[in-house]
């Protein structure tokens, strides 16, 4: 389940200070895929929908080596989306994909990530 939050700016505004205060919050961001792009180079409209992917591998690491499978999760991610004027952001607490993958070694460093993600939201 997401966790969302209404960001008062424009979307493009939005998707500009998430990838600030995620980069002045110490991590890096890897990827943005364009979901409105993709979906109009196939002909089909979407809106305004993006995946920023982004993290610190010194900390990924430490939890796929506990479970490998939770490669699948990692990077973090947040999707912006705008939707009837809205834009909104949202994401996973890493903790909650901790317990789905029965990290149990690495807890702290999911709770430290749960305040990074509150961070970067809050950062907006």
């Amino acid at each position: 389940m997401l966790v969302t939050k209404k960001c008062n700016l424009s979307f493009k505004e939005c998707v500009e200070k998430l990838k600030k205060v995620i980069k002045d919050n110490g991590a890096e961001v890897f990827t943005i895929i364009d979901h409105d792009e993709n979906a109009k180079k196939v002909g089909l409209t979407l809106g305004p929908t993006v995946v920023i992917y982004f993290g610190n591998p010194r900390v990924g690491t430490l939890l796929m080596i506990e479970n490998r499978e939770m490669a699948y999760e990692l990077p973090l991610r947040v999707v912006v989306w705008e939707e009837n004027g809205n834009v909104i952001i949202g994401y996973k607490k890493p903790s909650g994909l901790g317990k789905e993958y029965g990290i149990t070694r690495n807890v702290d460093i999911l709770r430290k990530m749960d305040e990074f993600m509150a961070n970067v939201i809050n950062g907006i």
